[in-house]
C-alpha cells in the first residue's frame, strides 16, 4: 500500500510547480522537504508570528452550492478571521492542483499545503477508511455525523494516515448521500438496475456494489461523464445531488432515484510539513477553523440539496423516493461480510454499535 505514495521524480517536480504556496513561510517549509536527505526533514525554525499564505485545493467547480467549495471557503473565512489575517488561504478549484490522489501525494511530499479529500481516496493508503464507503452503512445524516465525530472510531486510522502518509485530517464535512441518475427508467428495486450501464469512481467497493445490485458498472473520470452520457457509453451515474446539478448530469438524464446507497464524507486535510511547522497558537486556529467550517457546511448541505432538486425537477427531471431499501441492503450484505473478514471486522462492529445507539 505504502508504495502508492512513492512517486517518480517527474511527478514530484510537477506537483511542486502546481502546489507551491505564495507565502514565504510555506515555501520555506516545502523547500526544506525537497532538500531533506533520505526523506528526513531538514532542521528549520518554527515560524511563529509570521504571515502564512496557504493553498487549499479541491477537484470541484468554484460554485457556491458545491460542498467541496463550500467547505474550503468556510475554512478560508474562519481562519483568516481567527488569525487576524496572519493566515490567508488561496482556494484552488477545478483540480488545478491535480486529482485527489495527486494532492495526497503532494501533501506527503510537502508540495501541496491543504486539500479537500473524499474518504474513498484515503482507503487506497489506509484500508480501514474503506469502512465508510460500505453501501448502506448509514441510513441518515445523523448516524454518519455521530460516527465520524467519534474520536474512538476515527483516531487510529487518522493517526496511521498522518504517520505513514503525511496527511492530517482536520475535520469531516459532508459530500452527501449518493443516489442514481439515469436515462433509462426510475429505480425502485435492485431489479430496476439490471443491465444499466452506470459510471462509478475507480473504487472496488463501488464497483462491487453495483455488480451486486445488477447494474453494469464502469469506471471513468468525472470529467468524461457528460460526453459519455451524450454518446451512450453510459446510461447513468451515481452521485450526490449537488454534482448531478453542477456537472449538468440532469440535462441528459430523465430520472433521479433516491437509492442513497453511499454516504460520502469529505475532509479538510493538511500536509504534515505544514502542520509540523505551525506554532501551538496556529494549530489552535487551524483546528477551530476546520471544525467550524465543517459544522457550517453540514448545516447548509441539506438545504442546498433541496434547492437544487427543485431546479432539476422544474427542468423536467423526474425524482422518486425509494421507500423500501431492505432489498438493496440484502443484496450488498456480502460486501460488508467481506470487509469484516478481510480488513477490520472489529472496526465495523464498533461503528454498527454506535449507529444502534442513535437509531
Amino acid at each position: 500500500m505504502k508504495k502508492m505514495l512513492a512517486i517518480g521524480i517527474s511527478l514530484i517536480m510537477a506537483a511542486s510547480l502546481a502546489g507551491c504556496s505564495s507565502g514565504g513561510t510555506v515555501a520555506d517549509t516545502q523547500q526544506a522537504a525537497k532538500e531533506s536527505a533520505g526523506g528526513q526533514e531538514a532542521d528549520r525554525p518554527k515560524t511563529e508570528g509570521k504571515t502564512r499564505t496557504i493553498q487549499l485545493g479541491h477537484i470541484d467547480p468554484a460554485q457556491d452550492v458545491d460542498p467541496y467549495h463550500t467547505l474550503a471557503m468556510n475554512f478560508k473565512t474562519e481562519i483568516e478571521e481567527l488569525s487576524g489575517g496572519a493566515v490567508t488561504v488561496d482556494v484552488i478549484t477545478d483540480a488545478q492542483l491535480g486529482s485527489e490522489l495527486s494532492m495526497m501525494e503532494g501533501m506527503n511530499m510537502g508540495t501541496i499545503d491543504m486539500a479537500v479529500i473524499t474518504n474513498f481516496s484515503f482507503s487506497s493508503s489506509v484500508p480501514d477508511f474503506a469502512v465508510f464507503d460500505l453501501p448502506y452503512l448509514f441510513l441518515s445524516r445523523e448516524q454518519a455525523h455521530a460516527v465520524l465525530d467519534d474520536a474512538a472510531i476515527t483516531n487510529a486510522m487518522e493517526e496511521e494516515l498522518y504517520n505513514d502518509f503525511g496527511v492530517k485530517i482536520l475535520s469531516w464535512g459532508e459530500g452527501g448521500f449518493r443516489s442514481t441518475i439515469n436515462k433509462k427508467r426510475p429505480i425502485y428495486t435492485p431489479a430496476d438496475l439490471n443491465g444499466i450501464k452506470i459510471r462509478v469512481p475507480e473504487n472496488s467497493t463501488y464497483v462491487d456494489t453495483f455488480k451486486a445490485l445488477g447494474a453494469n458498472p464502469t469506471t471513468m473520470a468525472s470529467s468524461e461523464c457528460f460526453t459519455a452520457l451524450q454518446q451512450g457509453t453510459i446510461d447513468g451515474l451515481e452521485q450526490p445531488v449537488t454534482p448531478m446539478y453542477t456537472y449538468k448530469s440532469y440535462e441528459l438524464c430523465d430520472y433521479i432515484s433516491f437509492t442513497e446507497h453511499f454516504y460520502s464524507p469529505i475532509t479538510l486535510s493538511v500536509s504534515k510539513f505544514i502542520w509540523d511547522d505551525l506554532s501551538d497558537e496556529e494549530k489552535g486556529w487551524f483546528e477551530e477553523a476546520a471544525e467550524k467550517a465543517a459544522k457550517e457546511e453540514r448545516v447548509s448541505a441539506k438545504d442546498t440539496d433541496d434547492k437544487l432538486l427543485k431546479e432539476m425537477e422544474a427542468a423536467g427531471t423526474q425524482v422518486n423516493e425509494v421507500t423500501d431499501k431492505q432489498q438493496f441492503r440484502d443484496a450488498v450484505r456480502p460486501i460488508h461480510e467481506a470487509f469484516a473478514a478481510d480488513v477490520n471486522g472489529e472496526l465495523l462492529s464498533q461503528i454498527n454499535a454506535k449507529i444502534a445507539e442513535i437509531q
